[in-house]
């Protein structure tokens, strides 16, 4: 049976033609179904948000802090990718010295990773340089010559790995800001730092739209759900409850996508009008109550 498997999906033009199909989709189709099972859209508010723990990184200057990030992200593209993944491990030294919470490892390590596997699988694919023929771990067949690879090559997923340590580094180093580091913090080391007020607020903003975004959407789906339309997911062994499943979620997502919209809209108008109303901008500096 073994053979046969081995011989079908390797010598056969419908067995390679399947298994290419599989490689090909079942890296990416299976990234969202890994964030929702680990992160969802809970867990996404505990991605930019402030962890208070009594750690050395939290007393630290928020302008080390700042810069920290910074540094860490030009040393990822000037340094080869050997040192690369040894700047990584010195990225990885804040994070235990932090300890956060398992919540906040689950969604930061989802957020880092998802992407990193996409990216060293779609380079694998793609990467294909003059040697590359010699490289092959699986040739697709000519019934997929629409793809314009000629299969997964040796270099392309070790050009994506080297790739991705340097996306990891920087996420690494700019995540553990966010965790360390409250907005107020951010703004006072912006001040310092002699950048605009306009620079601070933006990055304030910022902070707060995804996880007003992700609340709002949370509210939306809960309100379809008390309204009888069916979101539950089903589990993973559930093949055949899966196609329904898309399909509902599918359908929801203009229904939500258009109150969603107008909330933004409305809370930046709010924001504007809270902006203006406290005259910012008028002066270049800062004023405050008692000067």
């Amino acid at each position: 049976m073994i053979i046969w498997l081995q011989h079908f999906f390797l010598q056969s033009l419908v067995g390679r033609t399947l298994l290419g199909y599989l490689l090909m989709f079942t890296v990416p189709l299976s990234l969202p179904v890994l964030f929702v099972t680990l992160v969802g859209a809970k867990g996404l508010r505990h991605l930019f948000s402030y962890e208070p723990r009594p750690s050395i990184v939290h007393g630290l200057d928020p302008r080390l802090k700042i810069l920290y990030p910074f540094i860490i992200g030009t040393l990822s593209v000037l340094l080869n990718w050997n040192f690369v993944y040894s700047l990584l491990i010195f990225t990885l030294i804040p994070w235990i010295l932090v300890r956060p919470s398992s919540a906040r490892v689950r969604v930061v390590s989802t957020m880092i990773f998802a992407p990193t596997i996409a990216l060293v699988w779609s380079q694998g694919m793609f990467y294909i340089n003059a040697h590359s023929d010699a490289h092959l771990l699986f040739t697709f067949p000519p019934t997929l010559s629409w793809i314009g690879t000629p299969g997964i090559s040796s270099d392309g997923l070790l050009n994506g790995i080297q790739q991705a340590g340097r996306i990891i580094v920087a996420l690494s180093a700019t995540l553990i800001l966010l965790l360390t580091t409250t907005p107020a913090e951010i703004i006072w080391a912006f001040y310092k730092f002699r950048m605009p007020a306009a620079v601070g607020l933006a990055f304030t903003v910022a902070l707060r739209f995804l996880p007003q975004l992700v609340e709002r959407t949370t509210v939306l789906l809960q309100v379809l759900q008390v309204r009888g339309y069916d979101l539950s997911q089903p589990r993973w062994w559930e093949l055949s409850a899966w196609p329904g499943y898309i399909s509902r979620v599918a359908f929801a997502i203009p229904t939500i996508t258009v109150p969603l919209l107008i909330g933004s809209l409305r809370s930046t108008s709010v924001t504007a009008m809270v902006v203006d109303a406290r005259a910012f901008g008028s002066r270049r500096e800062r004023s405050s109550l008692q000067e």
